[in-house]
């Protein structure tokens, strides 16, 4: 299970515009790459990779979360090439 684009922007408080997706990714529901095109209201023109932290059933059963699949931690870190492939990123 993963975040859709549009609950990531809600999550992340960005505008994203279009996606990288690598085969090379081995966690793509976890790990994801996209430009930033807006943050809180101000422009931008980055790509970003995101991390995003999904609960488990064992989370679930622990009490660390509701629902599997329900985010758990987000964090992303501005990029200028893809972390998979080592593609310059336009």
């Amino acid at each position: 299970m993963s975040l859709t684009k549009s609950e990531l922007e809600q999550e992340s408080g960005s505008c994203l515009a279009e996606q990288h997706v690598c085969e090379n990714n081995e966690l793509p529901e976890h790990l994801q790459v996209f430009r930033v095109s807006e943050v809180n209201g101000e422009p931008q023109a980055h790509w970003e990779i995101f991390s995003l932290w999904l609960a488990t059933t064992e989370d679930v059963m622990v009490g660390e979360a509701e629902e599997q699949g329900e985010l758990l931690n987000l964090s992303s870190i501005k990029i200028a090439f893809c972390p998979f492939c080592g593609d310059k990123l336009p």
